[in-house]
């Protein structure tokens, strides 16, 4: 059984931005999905999974109607699509359509054994690591260790509640502090593809406010994903237009 400790690293390993990706993009835009679901998820979105996890989230386009969506779906797997920015950048706003299909079942964010999320659309924050305590840098260390990579040190995700959650609620994940979740939607209005617009600098200092340095908000990456490992059950999510500001 892996301690709590290394539980925590390897999720933040899982839903880091990689270097590698960071090469590819050059500014703070969104690489939208193309027209024709043949072509393929364009880079820099990059797909990036949990390395003790075997079972992954599978991410392909699909029309719906005349739009083109993504279609997220786990089937006792885990997995995010990350779109990686060159360098830190300021963003105002955050914009997105997505739809749930099938949510986890026993989904509970709050704890270990129900950790698994219908959607999620994650933004990935700058703080001032100096701010954190001795533990939380050495979690940290431990995950851009294990990943190679030098990953973000605050993540916020916005995601759908389950049963018991409020909209507008915000906790931490139940592994690491380092990932924040909010609900913004409850579980029972998934009939369609659903609009939101999100204020990135109220919410990321309402989730990170005392880590964070002076000045705008500035975030360094966003990431979509739907999972189902933690519950052995599945999930199936569509994203559709991801834009940022």
């Amino acid at each position: 059984m892996k301690t709590v400790f290394l539980k925590a690293a390897l999720l933040l390993a899982s839903v880091g931005v990689s270097s590698a990706a960071l090469a590819q993009q050059s500014g703070g835009k969104l690489k939208p999905w193309p027209e024709d679901p043949a072509a393929g998820i364009p880079a820099p979105w990059k797909a990036q999974y949990h390395p003790d996890i075997s079972a992954h989230t599978q991410f392909k386009l699909v029309k719906v109607g005349s739009q083109t969506v993504l279609k997220a779906e786990a089937e006792m797997a885990y997995g995010t699509l990350v779109h990686a920015f060159a360098k830190p950048t300021v963003l105002s706003t955050l914009t997105w359509q997505w739809q749930i299909l099938t949510q986890p079942a026993k989904a509970n964010l709050q704890n270990k054994a129900g950790d698994d999320a219908g959607a999620k659309v994650c933004a990935f924050i700058q703080i001032d690591e100096g701010k954190l305590g001795l533990g939380t840098r050495l979690a940290l260390a431990a995950a851009r260790t294990l990943s190679g990579e030098r990953l973000p040190a605050a993540t916020l995700c916005y995601v759908w509640g389950s049963p018991g959650e409020r909209v507008g609620q915000l906790f931490d994940n139940p592994y690491t502090d380092r990932v924040k979740n909010i609900v913004i939607r409850d579980a029972a209005s998934a009939a369609e593809l659903i609009s939101e617009n999100r204020d990135l600098q109220a919410d990321a200092r309402k989730a990170f406010g005392k880590e964070l340095p002076e000045g705008p908000v500035m975030f360094s990456g966003i990431a979509l994903g739907a999972d189902s490992d933690n519950t052995k059950s599945r999930a199936e999510a569509l994203f559709g237009s991801v834009q940022v500001q």
